[in-house]
């Protein structure tokens, strides 16, 4: 698609928003429409991280682990890192968030909660491990009923 195709697609959008807009009774407002976005997506980012943060208290009490060492930057011990792994899995497959949204919440990148994902899944083929991560995706599912009904 050339550029000017898509610029005057999105010309005859903004367009079609504005009739929208014009026929309810409210003008449109690209700034305040900016201003609208940014609000949200603040507000979901910060819950992504209120989230991510519960999630990790909730490993560290479970795996007797160290909330710090779950936290750091770095990729730490194999131990610790797994548990982190286990983590972003069960807050991507059991929570419902969206890997970048792990990838804030974690303050990891997204390429790294998808390896995480891929790895954990590829582990529950042990039979131990996946009783271990059925486990703490009960606890979670648990714990995080109430969270997930306010969303």
């Amino acid at each position: 698609m050339e550029l000017l195709d898509v610029i005057h697609m999105r010309a005859q959008a903004f367009e079609a928003l504005k009739r929208i807009a014009a026929r309810h009774g409210r003008p449109l407002n690209p700034d305040a429409l900016v201003r609208l976005t940014h609000r949200a997506d603040k507000k979901r980012r910060e819950r992504c991280i209120e989230l991510c943060e519960a999630l990790i208290d909730l490993l560290a009490a479970s795996f007797s682990a160290s909330g710090a060492e779950i936290r750091s930057p770095l990729r730490g011990r194999q131990e610790v890192s797994r548990i982190r792994q286990i983590g972003m899995y069960v807050a991507h497959t059991s929570l419902g968030m969206a890997m970048n949204e792990v990838a804030l919440g974690f303050a990891r990148d997204r390429t790294t909660v998808m390896h995480a994902c891929h790895t954990v899944e590829d582990l529950r083929d042990d039979v131990e491990f996946d009783a271990l991560v059925s486990l703490f995706e009960k606890i979670v599912n648990s714990a995080f009923t109430a969270w997930r009904m306010a969303a």
